[in-house]
């Protein structure tokens, strides 16, 4: 089994190829891209409370959310990636005052890729297991960018 690769090696290696991209910092955009980010999680959180859910829809909302406002985040420091695992790792190194952890990114990243890439499906069981985790995040990063912008 290959060693997991750490939020350093990962940020190292995207770093050394030209991965980290400059970015325009925009408060306009930042401010309706949230909002959107927002609304897609507010109906994400609807489709949980309905009659035989699927939880692969859910969990993509909710994960395109969370990479969204990581994505957000990354712009006031003036970057962007389009690569996940990369976006993540930049997060975990310079927001540590957020105190995310890394391994939960991986997970919910592995989760999102051997759904899409393989066609592995999410159960309720998955869900139930990242679901507090995931919106404990979203909360977290919305307040982030929330209180940046206010400073801008």
């Amino acid at each position: 089994m290959p060693k997991e690769r750490t939020p350093e090696d990962v940020y190292s290696d995207l770093a050394t190829r030209g991965e980290y991209e400059e970015a325009h910092f925009d408060i306009e955009e930042v401010k309706k891209i949230k909002k959107l980010s927002i609304e897609d999680y507010k109906y994400g959180k609807k489709l949980v409370n309905m009659k035989n859910p699927n939880w692969r829809v859910i969990f993509n909302i909710h994960y395109d959310v969370l990479r969204e406002l990581c994505s957000l985040l990354m712009r006031f420091e003036k970057q962007k990636i389009s690569n996940h695992q990369g976006l993540f790792a930049f997060i975990i190194l310079n927001f540590k005052e957020l105190d995310l952890d890394w391994d939960f990114f991986e997970t919910i990243r592995n989760i999102r890729n051997k759904n899409k890439y393989m066609g592995l499906n999410i159960t309720k069981e998955k869900w139930k297991q990242i679901s507090f985790q995931l919106n404990l995040y979203i909360s977290t990063l919305k307040k982030e960018i929330e209180k940046r912008l206010d400073l801008v």
